[in-house]
């Protein structure tokens, strides 16, 4: 039975991972203008202190 159990979950993982939801643009490039924003007051904030 344990034989069986490891190609269907892998079957199973792999349509799974196939169907991934498709990333929004708009969000995305919203999400990297966040981080690229708290990135440059971070390093400004270490320049700073140098």
């Amino acid at each position: 039975m344990d034989i069986l159990l490891f190609p269907v979950g892998f079957i199973l993982w792999y349509l799974a991972y196939e169907a991934k939801p498709i990333i929004n643009d708009e969000v995305t490039l919203n999400w990297e203008e966040k981080n690229r924003i708290k990135r440059i007051k971070l390093l400004n904030i270490i320049n700073e202190s140098f």
